[in-house]
């Protein structure tokens, strides 16, 4: 019942702003209900604030995008084929595909979400140790044990 009361309250403080409440006879509450705001434009920035500057910056940024859309696209016959046809060439792509996909997504997480002077930095890096360390230890799991792929499919026939 108050939602409407609220409703009601609001429809006559629209009704005063525009001059057709006196003639409706409405109440002075609704001022305090309801307060009337002025619209406020903020000035047009007249450079970019994000993204890449240069011409050659926007050429660069669209051929690494393209690159990113061509690995993720790779990775969805990747998958299946190193899951259903196990061997160390097809583990050897999957790792490389999966690592590098990982690689390109966390950096644009730093370089979107990490401002400052210093957090960038620290944030690329770790994220380059990260990546080489997981493909580093993934192939070494590749090449001295049984695979990867054997490894998804061992832990998904166990559970």
């Amino acid at each position: 019942m108050s939602v409407f009361t609220i409703l009601r309250l609001a429809g006559r403080s629209t009704l005063r702003c525009s001059g057709v409440s006196q003639q409706l006879g409405g109440a002075q509450l609704t001022a305090a209900v309801v307060p009337r705001k002025s619209l406020m434009l903020s000035p047009v920035a007249q450079k970019r604030i994000y993204g890449p500057e240069e011409e050659h910056e926007r050429v660069d940024e669209i051929h690494h995008w393209k690159n990113e859309r061509y690995v993720a696209i790779a990775l969805l016959p990747i998958i299946p084929a190193a899951l259903a046809y196990p061997n160390p060439i097809l583990d050897t792509v999957l790792v490389g595909a999966m690592c590098l996909h990982t690689h390109w997504r966390l950096s644009g997480v730093v370089q979107d979400y990490i401002h400052g002077q210093v957090l960038p930095k620290i944030g690329r890096t770790l994220v380059l140790v990260l990546g080489i360390c997981a493909f580093g230890s993934l192939c070494y799991f590749n090449y001295t044990d049984i695979g990867f792929a054997k490894a998804v499919r061992l832990l998904y026939s166990e559970l």
